[in-house]
């Protein structure tokens, strides 16, 4: 009976002996990307409170639910539901009178250490005595006694002017209506702003343009070839959108065309063949032909819903400035199904290469329909294709690897698109009963997949935010919540349940991306900061025979995952010479005035590798101290890259979330000295400081 046994063992020992399992490869940040530690702005001189002295309400630090990339290196940024810790029963009944106008802040990431700076005023200082153009319900009592937050920032939307400076237009006023008199409950009401905010760098400063014809709430800006801008939809009043002054504008959207004249500083009313019905922030883009197409997506306000004609915001749709006239394409494809309308996710415009008469964008995560719309965050993603006259399709991309509801998008300098924040649901249908989503992702727009990243140290669920920084890495921010339930701020469901948190986020993280690690970078030791389009451009470079490609991308100016500027452009190279590289500038409909960031790659085995940029300016005329300053500081970079040979960005693993091995080269330098790293349990605490002006840098402390 043995025999057998002895044959089969006899044979195993003959036969070639099975490959032995190979030991899992390790997974380093060249596959993955590296998030930096968390840093926020110090406490200032009322220790971990809000400010006290200040009348109605306390203030505090600001969270980053809108951010802009300066043209002088710093980010300017500011807050969103500012004063929700303030309500004590309902966010419905009490947030009219609770609430405070946003501030703002200035953030310096050109040092050894982060600094801040208060901008003058801190809040913009609009409407400080209140907003004469709410529209009030006649005959329906009211209460706008507090006009502290009738000037607020948040929800106006953001884009640059070609000088540099930063134009905002609408944003928040609150109050309640109807009221309870002598009380400070009623039925909140948030009404859009008219008003139009510039802010100049040169002078931390803010200041006011001409107003809009009509109030909005959510708006969404596209700069136009000829540097004018378009302004599209928002709301006047959110809660109760009823006007009987014009009652054929009641229930519904602003449908109101504006565009804004950067010479005079006044808006004009486009004639009504313009008029459209689109949601709030609707996703907006310049085509390379100069019309501005409508990627049916937007936000809604799932179940109730904006507009009694949503239904029309399926299709995508393109307005001609020259006809000042629309043409609606066709529904979107959402996961496989013509279901067009996208909530609360992102479109991107894709890389334009030379030549390119077709936009190609990638519509990400969200819920699909307008009302009643979904619930649960989606992981399907579309591409779709615009070009000449009416040409059009939508086809599916790659799915994510978790679900999102959202989720920021930023398009890097390869033309790839990372994405990160958001969560697994509607926040807004029942806050503080989401989850947050930590994970980041990168699609590849060779293969139209997705690769999971590092993952971060917070969830980041509503108004989060995340923007390219000049080196090719990502400052990620923001998270400004509802209470759980619309009710009191409380923390219960996340310490049992480990849902989102219920308290905005003052902090940032640095995600540095995998081509940071692949290899030495290029380095662009000259160019013009005055870029005209049509031209050829002279990029000097220190090795111009491995350049692969030079882009242009408008610096960032983002907010509720919007930036309705952002474009990569790759630019032809017609010529190189022993220290640089020619390329030619296409038109102002691919790139409109303004600024942007030039970024030079070289090619890698795994992807290219972009360099650290340069600051240049498109169709502006720049004052000659402006080029000065620019040249001097390009002149500071190209001494610290070519010193230092530009290996990678220094990095260093965040300790308080999921730290990954170092690169293969072993490197361990700070990316932030000094940045205070944060827990959970000091986040609501740390969240409060004084805004009065000054600049602050964050205290080193031991490891």
């Amino acid at each position: 009976m043995r025999r057998p046994i002895l044959a089969i063992s006899a044979a195993a020992l003959l036969a070639p002996a099975a490959p032995a399992f190979a030991a899992p490869r390790t997974v380093t940040a060249a596959d993955t990307g590296l998030f930096g530690a968390l840093f926020e702005e110090p406490a200032g001189q009322y220790g971990t409170d809000c400010e006290a002295p200040f009348d109605p309400r306390p203030r505090c630090k600001p969270t980053a639910n809108a951010i802009s990339q300066l043209t002088d290196g710093r980010q300017i940024y500011w807050s969103g539901l500012e004063g929700m810790d303030n309500v004590q029963a309902s966010v419905v009944f009490e947030y009219g009178e609770v609430s405070t106008n946003s501030g703002s802040r200035l953030l310096d990431l050109r040092g050894k250490a982060p600094k801040w700076v208060v901008p003058t005023p801190y809040d913009s200082g609009v409407n400080s005595g209140g907003n004469d153009d709410n529209e009030y319900l006649p005959g329906v009592p009211h209460s706008n006694e507090n006009t502290a937050n009738d000037g607020d920032l948040f929800c106006a939307d953001l884009n640059f002017l070609a000088d540099g400076r930063l134009i905002t237009n609408g944003g928040t006023s609150y109050y309640s209506e109807p009221s309870v008199p002598g009380t400070q409950y009623g039925i909140i009401e948030l009404n859009g702003l008219k008003n139009t905010r510039i802010f100049d760098p040169r002078t931390n400063g803010w200041s006011e343009a001409g107003k809009m014809t009509y109030a909005r709430w959510y708006p969404t800006m596209v700069t136009q070839p000829d540097g004018s801008i378009l302004t599209f939809s928002g709301v006047a009043k959110m809660i109760k959108p009823v006007y009987p002054d014009r009652p054929g504008d009641s229930a519904a959207n602003e449908r109101h065309l504006e565009r804004f004249d950067p010479q005079t500083g006044k808006w004009t009313v486009l004639p009504g063949s313009a008029s459209k019905s689109l949601p709030l922030f609707p996703r907006m883009h310049l085509l390379p032909d100069g019309r501005t197409f409508y990627n049916a997506a937007g936000q809604v306000a799932n179940p109730m819903g904006y507009s009694y004609d949503e239904a029309t915001w399926n299709f995508t749709s393109i307005f001609d400035p020259k006809t000042n006239g629309w043409t609606d394409l066709g529904p979107n494809d959402f996961g496989g199904l013509p279901l067009g309308f996208r909530g609360s996710g992102f479109s991107m415009m894709l890389m334009l290469k030379p030549g390119d008469t077709t936009a190609r964008f990638l519509g990400v995560g969200g819920v699909p329909l307008p009302w009643p719309g979904g619930y649960v965050g989606q992981s399907a993603t579309t591409i779709t294709e615009v070009g000449p006259g009416t040409s059009f399709s939508s086809v599916p991309s790659g799915s994510l690897h978790s679900p999102r509801w959202y989720n920021d998008g930023v398009m890097l300098p390869t033309g790839g698109v990372w994405v990160v924040n958001g969560g697994d649901r509607d926040h807004l249908l029942t806050p503080g009963m989401d989850f947050a989503n930590r994970t980041s992702e990168l699609w590849d727009p060779a293969t139209g997949q997705w690769t999971v990243t590092a993952a971060q140290s917070h969830g980041r669920t509503y108004h989060p935010s995340a923007m390219l920084l000049p080196d090719a890495r990502v400052l990620v921010g923001g998270h400004a919540p509802v209470n759980m339930g619309y009710g009191r701020a409380t923390d219960a469901g996340e310490k049992t349940f480990g849902t989102s948190h219920q308290s905005a986020d003052p902090s940032f993280q640095i995600f540095s991306p995998p081509y940071l690690f692949w290899g030495k970078r290029p380095v662009i030791t000259g160019v013009n900061p005055a870029v005209s389009t049509g031209k050829v451009l002279t990029v000097k470079v220190d090795d111009p025979a491995a350049i692969s490609s030079i882009r242009l991308l408008r610096n960032s100016t983002v907010t509720h995952l919007i930036d309705g500027d952002q474009r990569n452009v790759e630019l032809a190279i017609v010529g190189r010479t022993k220290n640089a590289v020619q390329v030619q500038v296409p038109g102002s409909t691919y790139l409109p005035p303004g600024p942007y960031h030039l970024f030079a790659h070289t090619m890698s085995d795994k992807g290219e590798i972009p360099s650290v940029s340069r600051q240049v300016f498109v169709d502006t005329k720049l004052p000659a101290a402006h080029t000065r300053d620019l040249m001097a500081r390009q002149a500071g970079l190209v001494a610290q890259e070519l010193r230092a040979g530009v290996p990678t960005v220094p990095v260093t693993a965040d300790p308080s979330g999921d730290a990954l091995p170092l690169p293969d080269n072993g490197r361990e330098n700070a990316t932030l000295p000094g940045a205070a790293i944060r827990t959970s349990a000091s986040r609501r605490a740390s969240r409060r400081s004084t805004p009065g002006r000054r600049s602050a840098t964050l205290v080193r402390r031991a490891r």
